[in-house]
């Protein structure tokens, strides 16, 4: 195979991106404002200092990832309120 016909770098985290663009407008599409789910760090998932789970929530027309502290089943419908010292979520 020539270098035409390979995909690039560049061209993959392009796809990479876009894919990313379009999920974020699909959960703010499902999502109402100051909902989340819980999602757990597994498969190819790593995120930073041993976060192990985290809400994905929609506020104000973005979406939002927050470490989930609570002990809540992946999948958990939570809202998300504001308390003078940060988010908290309680279960939907």
């Amino acid at each position: 195979m020539d270098n035409q016909q390979e995909p690039s770098l560049e061209m993959k985290k392009t796809e990479l991106i876009n894919a990313s663009l379009v999920f974020a407008r699909a959960l703010g599409l499902t999502l109402k404002d100051k909902e989340g789910v819980v999602v757990d760090a597994v498969g190819d998932i790593v995120f930073p200092d041993g976060i192990k789970k985290v809400i994905v929530f929609k506020l104000d027309d973005q979406i939002h990832i927050y470490k989930c502290d609570e002990d809540l089943p992946e999948g958990t419908v939570v809202r998300m309120d504001q308390k003078s010292e940060g988010s908290e979520a309680e279960q939907a």
